[in-house]
């Protein structure tokens, strides 16, 4: 493909470096040495998944503010219109074109492996995994939240028993955190004590050192693998998806099928199965992240925007 059919993609990694940048400002900072601090506002509401303690900003997602409130014993009505109108008018494209935890790992699948898919039913079964992150944390969260609203002293006594899940609920599920807080912070801990000695002193954190370690391999042979199965932004993204406005659909007169062609589902890094979508409108279930290399692969210009 030429540079000008490729035209697509090269947009989206500008994007995606550029807001890489921008949502990490402190990268800007030590660059150009240059005070950025006034876009911590503006980054606090991105829909993002970031984690709060990131060094390199001061931000925060959509999930970690929504949950985070709801512990409170508030709900977040501004931030919930927010990102509400943010899917309607947009649908996931904050997801494929802006997230720095998927831009990373559009980054690692450009590294040179033998990139696999997951079986049909495996992978269908998977999906429904940060869907039960989702309801766990709620189930975890919303008492929290009730308590301090009905009885102040059994609500310390239950914030006191959960910890940190309590101040950062999305922490443990978020591979941002992983990358930017907790890896960094175990690598500086084992450097200064010469040993491995930090990551044994508790099974939680070995376990969260390995798992997402292992989810970052996976990411080089299954793209967006954390995506797919585990982001809790992504489950509640996907299950508004199908209402938003802004939509890919196919046209029944361009698109020859899977038997003479399926360069549409071979490219996509979700493993949609578009040919079995109707041609109205796809969003592979919520899936798609709107990443548009279905429509700049396809041969014969069958799939195009669809609004309304």
């Amino acid at each position: 493909m030429t540079i000008k059919e490729h035209r697509l993609s090269i947009i989206r990694r500008i994007v995606q470096i550029v807001s890489f940048i921008f949502i990490n400002f402190v990268i800007l900072e030590f660059i150009f040495a240059i005070n950025l601090r006034g876009l911590e506002t503006f980054i606090r509401i991105l829909p993002i998944l970031a984690a709060p303690e990131n060094p390199l900003s001061a931000g925060a997602g959509f999930a970690e503010f929504i949950f985070y409130f709801i512990a409170e014993g508030e709900v977040p009505f501004l931030i919930l219109g927010i990102f509400l109108l943010l899917i309607l008018f947009f649908n996931r494209s904050f997801c494929g074109w802006i997230c720095p935890i998927g831009t990373i790992q559009d980054g690692l699948s450009f590294i040179p492996t033998n990139k696999k898919k997951v079986k049909i039913e495996t992978h269908n079964t998977l999906t429904h995994l940060k869907y039960l992150i989702v309801l766990l944390l709620l189930f975890i969260i919303v008492p929290l939240g009730f308590t301090k609203i009905t009885d102040e002293s059994f609500y310390k006594d239950y914030k006191n028993n959960l910890g940190e899940v309590a101040e950062n609920p999305v922490g443990y599920f978020s591979l941002s955190e992983y990358i930017f807080v907790f890896f960094p912070n175990i690598v500086e801990e084992m450097w200064e004590k010469q040993n491995l000695e930090p990551l044994f002193t508790e099974f939680g954190i070995f376990f969260m050192f390995t798992f997402y370690l292992i989810v970052l391999i996976l990411a080089l042979y299954y793209p967006r693998v954390y995506c797919r199965y585990l982001c809790p932004f992504g489950a509640m993204s996907a299950a508004i998806s199908d209402y938003s406005l802004l939509k890919l659909s196919r046209s029944p007169v361009r698109c020859v099928g899977r038997a003479e062609c399926g360069i549409c589902e071979r490219v996509c890094p979700k493993q949609i199965r578009i040919l079995d979508e109707p041609f109205e409108f796809f969003t592979g279930k919520g899936e798609c992240n709107m990443c548009l290399k279905c429509m700049e692969s396809c041969p014969y210009d069958a799939i195009e925007f669809k609004f309304g």
